[in-house]
């Protein structure tokens, strides 16, 4: 089983888990670009879409909290951006993504947002009217 994070901006992650077994992401510091941001307070982390590739006899189950948030069943190849059809899965959205794969081996990238919890720890190069720019984060 490996988990791989594709994409880590301020406001979206990708995130790949594969083979057979069971895989843990970490929706705080996991999540965190390469600079730029931090953690700040409690990370709330929804779910967005999935790209899913399961093969004959796979069984994929996502959880938070003990809570079943999707079942997949191979063979099935699949995608979905559920933001498209007006809404998004905040269920538990405070919580670790586990990914439990069995049976065969397949492929689910998870597409998440960031909505809260995160901070940004760039400075913009222009100030404010109302900024002081002698005191960093004014």
């Amino acid at each position: 089983m490996a988990q791989l994070v594709l994409k880590a901006t301020h406001r979206e992650a990708v995130v790949k888990v594969s083979g057979v077994g069971t895989e843990t992401i970490d929706i705080g510091a996991g999540l965190l670009p390469a600079s730029g941001q931090v953690i700040s307070g409690i990370p709330a982390v929804n779910i967005v879409g999935f790209h899913v590739n399961a093969k004959s006899g796979s069984s994929i189950t996502v959880t938070r909290n003990s809570v079943a948030v999707m079942t997949m069943d191979g063979p099935i190849v699949d995608t979905a951006q559920f933001n498209e059809v007006g809404f998004v899965d905040s269920e538990e959205n405070t919580s670790p993504i586990e990914v439990a794969i069995s049976g065969a081996d397949a492929q689910l990238y998870l597409i998440l947002r960031k909505e809260d919890g995160f901070a940004t720890t760039v400075e913009p190069e222009q100030f404010g009217a109302y900024d002081d720019p002698t005191v960093a984060g004014s």
